[in-house]
């Protein structure tokens, strides 16, 4: 048995308890969990007046961790040319390249308060094994590109349609793993066009597997759609049964009315990632419009060479700010919801419960430290995780996933960090990035 004390756990209107309804001060409270069983066994009140606030795990909705060598890799391109140059890069890389990247994208992940994440990558069975054995939880979506379209060449990486016997052989392969999602990833309407959609789309239903798809993410994607097909990438996905509840669409960075209706019709999540669309400047997602319309939205960093970091709390912060900037309102996008947005949504959105930090929710939760400077006073949890205060991975002490502990005081307990430095600055060398 585990137990975790806190002096201040999240607003009522993101976990739906210990608070009153109006309260704004939370209640001191003891967390017991069992790694175990992997679950809150209780949350009852203490005495405890720690400096501490316990939070659900945060969930990356859209990520490509195995890109983490490939940091700062295209900086001043658009979408388009970084691609370009940013896949031949990929196409160097081995498996074990991959599983070294992968792991530092986790140790950064773990400091960062990731407890879960939705990855679009050339995943394999070691790699994933990796993820596993790093005690994360993954929604990991193997890249599926159309015909005549093979990155990752250097790690055996198979066309089309044979990616999609590869997706159905490890969700079979990791059926009873409860860290481990496996779901369908077609890149992108660009790289797959209307029939590999359609196909993706009635395998997954077929297999009752999710979907997680680059759609609408920069203005010359949606003309180019137009002109070959008039209709917008979201319509295509929309008309061959792509969208769906499981489904997660990366980016709708131009998504128009029409499209967030569509959204909105078939439940499927945005993965809003504003840090990636700023940097490559494909703009800035209409996140108001989607929450105004009822569409679930999810936070994502995208691949760490696109984003140059993992951190979700300085992403949501971002993304709140953004959307008040646009608005000129201070009252769009309260604290609450943007927490939602980066831990219960997260997870509903890639095929995971989430946690509430109810007795029975998954044991998936970070500690953080409030007696810095920075930190100090907090007058709302959900506004000083959120974006208001100073939060940072700095202030993450502990994290755990189903029970089990990932960071305690600081130190990583399932990665051996040094290793990890030291082999991927190896590789990243080798395809000429610098590190220094």
């Amino acid at each position: 048995m585990t137990t975790v004390t806190s002096a201040r756990v999240p607003e009522h209107s993101v976990t739906g308890h210990l608070l009153r309804p109006g309260e704004r001060e939370a209640p001191v409270t003891t967390l017991r969990f069992s790694a175990s069983g992997g679950t809150v066994e209780s949350a009852e009140p203490s005495d405890d007046r720690s400096a501490r606030v316990i939070v659900p795990g945060l969930v990356n909705a859209h990520a490509h961790s195995g890109m983490a060598v490939l940091r700062g890799l295209g900086d001043g391109l658009v979408l388009e040319d970084w691609l370009k140059v940013v896949m031949a890069a990929e196409d160097t890389l081995t498996e074990d390249d991959m599983r070294w990247s992968l792991s530092l994208a986790m140790c950064e992940m773990i400091r960062a308060g990731t407890t879960a994440f939705a990855d679009m990558f050339h995943w394999t069975e070691p790699l994933i094994d990796t993820v596993i054995e790093a005690g994360l939880r993954v929604a990991a979506a193997p890249v599926v590109f159309g015909q005549g379209i093979t990155p990752y060449a250097a790690a055996g990486a198979l066309g089309f349609p044979a990616q999609l016997d590869h997706i159905e052989r490890l969700a079979a392969r990791y059926a009873s793993e409860p860290l481990v999602r496996i779901v369908y990833g077609p890149h992108a309407v660009y790289t797959c066009g209307a029939d590999v959609f359609r196909e993706v789309a009635e395998r997954a239903a077929a297999g009752g597997l999710g979907i997680h798809v680059h759609l609408s993410e920069t203005a010359r994607e949606v003309a180019t759609a137009l002109a070959e097909r008039g209709e917008t990438p979201i319509a295509t996905a929309a008309r061959t049964g792509l969208l769906g509840p499981s489904t997660i669409i990366a980016h709708a960075t131009k998504a128009t009315a029409d499209d967030i209706r569509l959204i909105r019709e078939s439940g499927a999540t945005v993965a809003h990632n504003p840090q990636s669309n700023l940097k490559l400047g494909s703009g800035i997602a209409p996140v108001r419009s989607f929450l105004e319309a009822g569409v679930p939205v999810a936070i994502g960093t995208d691949g760490p060479a696109a984003n140059d970091s993992l951190d979700l709390l300085r992403d949501t912060r971002l993304a709140v700010s953004l959307q008040r900037g646009l608005a000129e309102r201070a009252d769009v996008w309260d604290s609450g919801d943007a927490f939602a947005a980066v831990t219960v949504n997260g997870a509903a959105g890639i095929g995971f419960t989430p946690t509430t930090l109810l007795p029975g929710d998954p044991a998936d939760l970070v500690v953080l430290d409030t007696s810095t400077p920075r930190a100090h006073p907090v007058h709302s949890t959900s506004a000083f995780i959120g974006w208001t205060a100073t939060a940072t991975a700095a202030d993450i002490r502990d994290v755990y996933v189903a029970g089990r502990p990932l960071l305690l005081n600081g130190d990583l307990q399932t990665l051996d960090e040094e290793r990890i430095l030291y082999e991927t600055a190896r590789i990243a060398s080798r395809v000429g990035i610098q590190c220094l």
